[in-house]
């Protein structure tokens, strides 16, 4: 056990249907327990989905909550903190007028994160969730599920890693939203809402259908309503839900419009407009899958925060797990679109101990080292559909076969951005990773500082690799010949800071292999 002084972190979401807080106090992974939880219903994601903007008067009793939150920290004595918002703010077209009107009445500075991000931070959640109950151990997969108010997104966890992942932006609230008043209240309104949402998950049902699920683990809003529509007590920490009994509250719902659901289950109208999808939603992915039982761990974003925090100041090995899964899914990826396994990862490790090297330099965060492994694995996936015999050539090119290779950048862009898999920095990354310092590269023509530092890494090390490894149109080089390259083309192609730390790092690690 340690001996250290506990700590404490709070983390507050800003969410479409709730703000909540969560106080944790810690001194390691294990010895950590909730101190303070706190939420307040908000309904900022109706009003972002049916006019696009978040009202002045709602701003307002925002930032009254959460100056009563900046209360309670100050408090507790909590100097650690995040505010994270999701979907409503991100994509209220008045965004930035909120988060400066929270800044100036609250001192609170807000994150808002992309969905990947979102759902990576329940995913978190939910996993540590199942590991402290040692239900990651098993053969078979696991299922995560997250269904917030504007997104869906599955997480497929089998032998050590994540080998699956998809996002579709058709959450809870987004749905009810699809469908006005009447329609909802229509005897075809669920036929219609299965309709919709099975053309929508069309893609993970066929994805998944080999795969032998012992678990679907979900959160959302409305796990706690849906627990206690089956008649579980929602006190326990984690409540399993066989597929029968759940097919029973859908059989149960099936034939209600929504005054008929309002009646049965003694619910307000709005409760009903959202859990009824959910139920919908459920049915339907329990009807693409295999999985035998439902589990609902009571943890939300804010655990999620709070557990990768923990995780990172006290050293704890689920960081490193954590980013493990991560390398697999990205790994897989790549595999799926044919990338040289042996030149990426020669990239990525030399890249990270370029990364390493200049630390004190860049001061960036561990999560922006990630970002640079994951970029380098799939920095070339855009030469997935050009011909080998183009890519492999060995006189020159033509002109018609440069501009075809030059594509490469951007097509890869575009399968990151269709897979809604990686963060926008890996996607920025990959379609800028033969920008060149001084504005001659492409696509985009961008120079110097202007090109993000990750793009800047990755051509360095791209290029040092290609020069030193044999290949159909050329010859390899010696170390000391690419180094003379790399050297001459610095101010030019290359960002000249980092090629003079990456040709120092080699230099050393050289004089230290021969000593």
């Amino acid at each position: 056990m340690s001996t250290s002084s506990p700590r404490m972190f709070a983390t507050i979401h800003l969410g479409s249907e709730q703000v909540n807080l969560n106080i944790v106090q810690y001194t390691t992974m294990e010895d950590r327990q909730i101190i303070e939880r706190a939420g307040r219903e908000v309904f900022l994601g109706e009003e972002t989905f049916k006019t696009g903007r978040i009202s002045y008067e709602t701003v307002g009793e925002l930032c009254e909550l959460l100056k009563g939150y900046r209360r309670m920290l100050r408090e507790y004595g909590v100097k650690e903190f995040r505010v994270i918002a999701t979907t409503a703010l991100r994509e209220a077209e008045n965004q930035h007028y909120i988060i400066d009107q929270i800044r100036i009445r609250t001192g609170f500075e807000v994150e808002v994160v992309d969905m990947l991000t979102e759902i990576y931070f329940k995913y978190v959640a939910l996993f540590k969730a199942l590991e402290d109950k040692k239900l990651t151990q098993s053969d078979k997969a696991i299922l995560f599920v997250d269904i917030s108010s504007g997104g869906l997104g599955f997480t497929l966890y089998r032998n050590g890693g994540i080998q699956y992942q998809q996002n579709v932006h058709i959450g809870a609230l987004r749905i009810k939203e699809s469908f006005n008043k009447n329609q909802r209240e229509s005897a075809h309104f669920q036929q219609a809402l299965a309709e919709y949402i099975i053309s929508s998950i069309e893609v993970v049902r066929e994805a998944l259908k080999q795969e032998e699920i012992e678990y679907l683990v979900t959160s959302g809003n409305d796990s706690r309503l849906l627990l206690q529509m089956m008649g579980f007590s929602v006190r326990e920490q984690m409540t399993f839900v066989t597929r029968e009994a759940f097919n029973a509250l859908h059989e149960n719902v099936r034939e209600l419009n929504l005054p008929q659901l309002m009646q049965r289950f003694n619910l307000p109208e709005y409760r009903a407009e959202m859990v009824l999808p959910v139920i919908v939603l459920y049915k339907q992915i329990l009807d693409a899958t295999n999985a035998g039982e439902l589990a609902f761990p009571d943890v939300h974003l804010v655990d999620g925060v709070n557990i990768m925090h923990i995780a990172e100041k006290t050293k704890d090995p689920l960081t490193r797990a954590l980013e493990e899964q991560i390398v697999i899914l990205m790994r897989s990826i790549g595999s799926k679109y044919q990338y040289d396994p042996h030149h990426a990862k020669a990239v990525e490790d030399i890249s990270l101990l370029l990364f390493d090297r200049t630390a004190s330099v860049h001061g960036l965060s561990s999560r922006v080292r990630l970002m640079l492994k994951v970029a380098c694995i799939l920095h070339d996936i855009g030469k997935f559909g050009i011909p080998d015999e183009i890519i492999n050539k060995p006189g020159a090119l033509s002109a018609d076969e440069w501009e075809l290779i030059k594509t490469h950048p951007e097509v890869g862009n575009r399968i990151l951005r269709a897979t809604r898999m990686v963060s926008f920095a890996v996607e920025e990354a990959v379609l800028l990773h033969h920008e060149h310092w001084d504005g001659s590269g492409y696509p985009k023509g961008l120079k110097s500082e202007t090109i993000p530092f990750i793009s800047r890494a990755v051509s360095i090390i791209d290029a040092y690799d290609v020069m030193t490894t044999k290949r159909p149109y050329n010859e390899a080089r010696t170390h000391e010949q690419a180094i003379a390259e790399l050297q001459r083309c610095a101010g030019a192609q290359f960002d000249p800071e980092l090629v003079a730390k990456f040709v120092e790092y080699l230099d050393k690690s050289r004089l230290t292999e021969m000593s």
